[in-house]
């Protein structure tokens, strides 16, 4: 009897020894696509907030720029090999990070993509983006717009390897065709540089003298292209519409510099993502309904910038 008892006590050490490693940790890291790109820090607070409640912890890293792509998936592994409750990333690269992401997945850390996904988004357990072709069709509504449907315009891209980046200028250009008396130059990735986004511009001022709109699909194009334009003294000429309220372009937004703003809800993206890790390291289903949720785009404009709905977009971290 003994011996029966010292054994299936050895066995019930042993079990509880071996999984329960990974599954105790309750550490949920969050990789941006950039840490130098203030919008993150709004996804952040969102997962924060979330893990708060849950009891997670919710570790920052990243690569300083998108021009990373490499270091962002090398950090991608190294995360994944420590075993955290559950990663959240925004992939530079939607080609480049999939291998890492499948590697994470079948070693049993679930990985949740927020604001950028992978090729295959059938390997994370969930994607949860703004709905950026939407947002691009938003955005080439509202220039065609401010330009009374006429004119030659400006398409400033993030990278050719984003699928954000992607869905924001097929969105643009498929609306910006619908309009006959309307021309979109060739896109220019940028790579979310703000330096690079106002020597584009710059370029694009002294190769088209008649550019009379500039999209883009990130913060920093409003930041580099307002700089270009400015310079030159076109401020007043060039209509402006990008992606993201972010703090650096909100003042140059309020001085009449910019005059929209496609805003996403990336604190819902982050908090939603915390929850869905959550429930699945629980062993909860999740429904299909959320493994590709698609989050609505609104556009800031002066009209509505002081409205409650869109003030609540516009919490600049220092108010977290």
């Amino acid at each position: 009897m003994k011996k029966l008892l010292s054994l299936a006590v050895i066995v019930a050490f042993l079990l509880a020894m071996v999984p329960a490693q990974a599954a105790e940790s309750k550490t949920i890291v969050f990789i941006p696509k950039a840490t130098l790109t203030t919008f993150y820090l709004f996804l952040r607070k969102g997962a924060v907030d979330k893990g708060r409640e849950l009891g997670y912890e919710i570790e920052y890293l990243g690569v300083p720029t998108e021009a990373d792509v490499m270091g962002q998936v090398n950090l991608f592994n190294d995360v994944a090999k420590r075993k955290p409750a559950g990663i959240l990333c925004a992939a530079i690269d939607a080609n480049a990070m999939q291998p890492a992401v499948k590697a994470a997945m079948d070693a049993g850390v679930p990985v949740v993509m927020v604001d950028a996904t992978i090729t295959d988004t059938t390997i994370p357990i969930a994607n949860i983006t703004a709905d950026n072709y939407q947002g691009g069709q938003l955005g080439g509504e509202q220039l065609a717009k401010l330009l009374n449907y006429k004119g030659k315009v400006a398409n400033l891209g993030i990278s050719a390897g984003s699928h954000t980046g992607l869905q924001r200028s097929e969105g643009f250009i498929d609306t910006i065709a619908k309009y006959k008396d309307m021309t979109v130059l060739p896109v220019q990735w940028t790579e979310a540089d703000p330096a690079r986004c106002l020597n584009v511009t710059t370029d694009l001022l002294n190769g088209n003298p008649d550019l009379a709109g500039v999209y883009g699909a990130a913060a920093a194009m409003g930041v580099g292209a307002s700089q270009a334009l400015k310079a030159r003294g076109k401020e007043k000429e060039v209509k402006i519409v990008h992606f993201d309220p972010s703090p650096e372009v909100l003042p140059l937004f309020e001085q009449g510099l910019i005059q929209c703003i496609i805003s996403q809800d990336p604190y819902q993206m982050g908090y939603r993502g915390v929850d869905v890790i959550d429930r699945f390291v629980k062993g909860q289903k999740i429904a299909e309904s959320e493994k590709n949720v698609q989050i609505p785009t609104v556009a800031i404009t002066p009209e509505n910038y002081n409205s409650p709905d869109i003030q609540r977009l516009l919490q600049t971290p220092d108010k977290f």
